[in-house]
């Protein structure tokens, strides 16, 4: 790894944007050096980037001279990088580039569904030969990162942004547990045991009836979430989640499991565990502040959420730091002990066919991914941005930098690089709590396989969509809250084959899943 530490020697007196350098910088393309676009094998070649995967789109790119970073990585790579960071509307300036005949060579795309269109359109290239000449690259991510981005027996992209997965859990005042005597929950039975103590047995002592077992959300859709997909994952079920069982499709929407579960939210709900508010609850930020007062037991959220700046809004809000602990998601009637789903790979780059005619070019594309993915001296600058400013070294390791010793803003430029950040990435993860390593490796225990609905795509064709979800969404919340009896379920799943064509539906994901193999 000693080449980057050349890249970086002489560079401590560059100034970056009036002086924002600090212990990283690069090889400048020198003034007049010609660029070429492919040919020669040592030619310094031009590579044009388009670059959804950056973290800060409307962040401009700084010009070389002033970004230490792109430097560095067109030194090690012996190229010219031409980045272009979007964001918003971003297929739509590809489609343009497309249609003018100026396709970028490196192309990230967020979804499978937008790499198999522009694949099939002929847009992009197979990759299988290319990655034979970077075999770091290849052991870089795991076998089922890879899977997803193969396509018609063709690898069609290279892992992007490493998704992270196990983000949400179950938070329980343990301080609850103990004044009242109880254990953590193991079981749905005992969960909701549990949630009634804490809301009838006056857990925090103050005399009043003011707290609540459980709080929850739904999306503005009418969708039930933030919390309520932890209780339906107990009976093995989640709204609008189609699934593969036993070699068919099922709409869990309509499985026996599905009325189970919403047998037992109406059982929370009739009991009154709930914190009322959840009807109005729409963002992550509404449950925040319910964290922050102290005043619900269990919540559903973020693994991260015991980071100082979450500690300190629970003082100054709720008076106290609750003990708040992290448990294992309880198991439900038939032995589910789901949290949530694996993470999909979506984030994708993928290399333009015109590009990879020219050999030399495909090749040095490849390589810069390779350098970009495996290079452990260049990780951290990648990752983290200017050295002995957002991060410094110490003992040998990378430790990020408190964003109030700078001017944070001034590094924004930094993100447009981080997409190469590891899901597992402790140093960025848990500098702030160290226990934050260990709270998601228990959610990650947790996680069942996600292998249908992300390859799912909607039909043109399906003129009863918004409607059916309209009506679904609708009396998921009524068998929910009691408006409807579940004794009408039956009407339920009759009205979804007879009206809104639901067989017809399931076919359409049939032969999708045929199609990709996941169904014979």
């Amino acid at each position: 790894m000693k080449k980057n530490k050349q890249i970086f020697q002489g560079m401590a007196a560059l100034l970056l944007a009036g002086g924002l350098l600090a212990g990283c910088g690069g090889g400048a393309e020198k003034e007049g050096e010609p660029s070429a676009t492919g040919g020669e094998e040592n030619a310094r070649i031009k590579i044009t980037m388009f670059n959804t995967a950056g973290f800060r789109p409307t962040v401009p790119v700084l010009p070389i001279d002033k970004d230490p970073i792109r430097q560095m990585i067109e030194k090690a790579v012996n190229i010219e990088l031409d980045m272009t960071v979007i964001g918003d509307g971003a297929l739509d300036k590809l489609n343009t580039l497309v249609a003018s005949g100026q396709t970028p060579d490196l192309i990230h795309l967020p979804t499978r569904v937008d790499a198999v269109k522009y694949y099939n359109q002929g847009v992009t290239a197979e990759l299988d030969e290319l990655l034979k000449g970077t075999p770091r690259l290849v052991d870089a991510f795991e076998a089922w990162r890879w899977e997803p981005l193969r396509y018609k027996g063709n690898t069609i992209g290279v892992p992007g942004v490493e998704s992270v997965g196990g983000i949400n859990g179950w938070w329980i005042n343990n301080d609850w547990l103990k004044k009242l005597n109880l254990k953590a929950p193991e079981t749905a039975d005992e969960l909701l045991e549990v949630m009634k103590a804490f809301t009838y047995n006056d857990p925090d002592g103050n005399g009043k009836n003011d707290t609540y077992g459980f709080v929850a959300g739904m999306l503005k859709d009418g969708t039930l979430t933030h919390g309520w997909q932890k209780i339906f994952w107990m009976f093995g079920v989640n709204p609008n989640y189609v699934d593969v069982v036993d070699g068919k499709i099922v709409y869990h929407n309509t499985e026996p499991r599905m009325q189970e579960a919403l047998t037992f939210i109406n059982r929370m709900i009739e009991a009154k565990v709930v914190d009322p508010d959840w009807l109005t609850i729409t963002t992550s930020l509404q449950l925040d502040e319910k964290m922050y007062k102290g005043k619900v037991g269990i919540i559903i959220q973020d693994w991260r959420r015991l980071e100082p700046e979450h500690v300190q809004k629970m003082q100054e809000i709720g008076g106290s730091l609750p003990d708040w602990k992290l448990i294992a998601p309880p198991k439900g009637p038939h032995g589910d002990q789901i949290l949530d789903l694996k993470v999909f790979q979506n984030s994708q780059w993928a290399v333009s066919k015109e590009a990879a005619k020219d050999p030399v070019k495909a090749k040095r594309i490849m390589e810069l991914l390779q350098y970009l993915y495996t290079d452990e001296e260049a990780y951290p600058y990648l990752a983290y941005g200017v050295k002995d400013v957002t991060w410094k070294e110490v003992n040998g390791k990378a430790e990020i930098t408190d964003k109030t010793s700078y001017n944070e803003k001034e590094y924004d430029w930094k993100y447009h690089y981080a997409f190469v950040r590891r899901a597992d990435d402790e140093a960025y993860f848990a500098f702030k709590n160290p226990d934050t390593k260990s709270y998601h490796a228990l959610n990650m225990q947790y996680l069942r396989d996600n292998n249908v609905m992300p390859r799912l795509v909607s039909d043109s064709k399906d003129t009863l969509a918004a409607d059916r979800l309209k009506y679904m969404n609708e009396m998921m919340l009524k068998f929910a809250t009691g408006k409807e009896p579940l004794a009408k379920w039956g009407d339920y799943v009759k009205t979804l084959e007879d009206k809104f064509k639901l067989s017809e539906l399931l076919g359409i994901y049939t032969t999708q899943l045929q199609e990709e193999g996941i169904l014979r």
